[in-house]
């Protein structure tokens, strides 16, 4: 099977728009019906249809008709799709001259995506609307940093400290983009970075996600509710859950993804932009919020996993700890967050501080600060070979230590 990471990992976790659906694989006739029906608003009618080098088929959408508007709070919107934020935040050089390798090569076999005034949707099938709806149940557990609310979810990150009063308007990082293996069933395992106030947050990076993506590529993993209600896609020639490929290999060729998050002013629109151009793709209305409406208080970057209860933890980062205590301190065998930083209310982007690290299985998975290094601005190392990979030493005899 190909591997495969998906790209922009698109979550917003609104618990007031939460919507948990039927169990899987056990429809009954009323339940059939229901899903038809979503089926028919999800699927927008396709100006024409085209295809990513991957074999990926996207709907290219009339922008007006994007599945964003079906969100009650945008029902009277006055959007277009030549729109782009006001405001920039001030220090670009902070994503900037990166050592490592970031993607160029065009995602569409025409080269150029779909035509002005449309946007690239994937079309829902019964089964994505099915694995989507178990995900929303699996996944959507209320969050509470650092406890064990969320079963089965494990974490490797390093994030701004509770207490100091600070407000953040965005924050970003670049992220080397691996295929930890093997991540089977339910269990998926990302790289994000994650802008939050209170229950409401937005976590964008990537996945490996069998459930949403029927398979085990990396990518821009698709949203819990399968299409990011209320994310306003902007570009024609950018798709929100994009693959991407190829993957970085330990101790040779290293890829990496670039992320920013940031709230707009003066719409108050929280803005996504990737990539070493920084290029908008889209964005969160300020309208969609309660407690995202103004700033963020809390940030964070790293690792993240999920496993159901009582099967083994899958890999985090590149799968595997080969050094003494899982991290080699080392930017070509760990995976790892770099430039991380933020956006302050002048609009700036500084380098983060005030800032803790945090694993909270460190015989599976771990986390190093190691602050500032040379020119990957402040960097952390993170990853681990969860419980799956240990149970595979002992049997194999093979020493993931090494």
């Amino acid at each position: 099977m190909a591997t495969w990471v998906t790209i922009a990992f698109l979550f917003v976790w609104s618990f007031l728009e939460l919507h948990i659906g039927i169990e899987a694989q056990k429809l009954s006739k009323e339940e059939d019906i229901e899903l038809e029906k979503e089926l028919k608003l999800l699927n927008k009618p396709a100006v024409t249809t085209i295809e990513t080098i991957y074999g990926e088929k996207y709907d290219c959408v009339d922008f007006y008709k994007q599945p964003a508007f079906d969100h009650p709070a945008l029902k009277n919107h006055n959007f277009h799709h030549q729109m782009r934020p006001s405001s920039y935040p001030k220090n670009w050089k902070t994503f900037k001259n990166s050592s490592t390798t970031n993607r160029s090569k065009n995602l569409w076999i025409n080269g150029k995506g779909c035509h002005a005034g449309t946007v690239p949707i994937k079309k829902t099938t019964k089964e994505d609307l099915i694995n989507a709806k178990l995900a929303s149940k699996i996944y959507h557990t209320q969050y509470k940093p650092f406890t064990q609310q969320e079963q089965g979810t494990h974490y490797a990150i390093l994030h701004t400290n509770y207490g100091t009063g600070k407000v953040f308007i965005g924050g970003g990082m670049e992220s080397t983009v691996y295929n930890p293996k093997p991540i089977t069933g339910t269990q998926y395992s990302s790289s994000q970075v994650k802008v939050a106030n209170g229950a409401e947050s937005i976590e964008v990076g990537w996945t490996v996600n069998p459930t949403l993506n029927n398979d085990d590529r990396t990518g821009a993993a698709r949203c819990l509710n399968l299409h990011c209600a209320g994310f306003v896609l902007t570009r024609n020639d950018n798709a929100i859950d994009q693959t991407l490929e190829p993957v970085s290999e330990r101790g040779g060729t290293i890829f990496v993804k670039r992320f920013l998050i940031y709230r707009d002013s003066p719409s108050g629109h929280w803005w996504l932009a990737l990539g070493p151009e920084r290029t908008k793709i889209g964005f969160w209305p300020n309208h969609i919020f309660t407690e995202l409406t103004k700033v963020a208080t809390y940030i964070e970057w790293g690792g993240k996993v999920y496993s159901p209860p009582n099967v083994p933890s899958p890999p985090m980062g590149t799968g595997f700890g080969l050094c003494k205590h899982f991290l080699c301190q080392h930017t070509l065998l760990d995976a790892y967050c770099c430039r991380i930083g933020t956006v302050n209310e002048s609009y700036v982007i500084v380098k983060a501080t005030e800032t803790s690290s945090y694993a909270d299985i460190p015989d599976h998975y771990q986390v190093l600060d190691d602050g500032i290094y040379d020119n990957f601005g402040h960097i952390i190392y993170f990853g681990g070979p969860g419980a799956a990979n240990l149970q595979m030493e002992k049997s194999s005899g093979v020493d993931f230590k090494r």
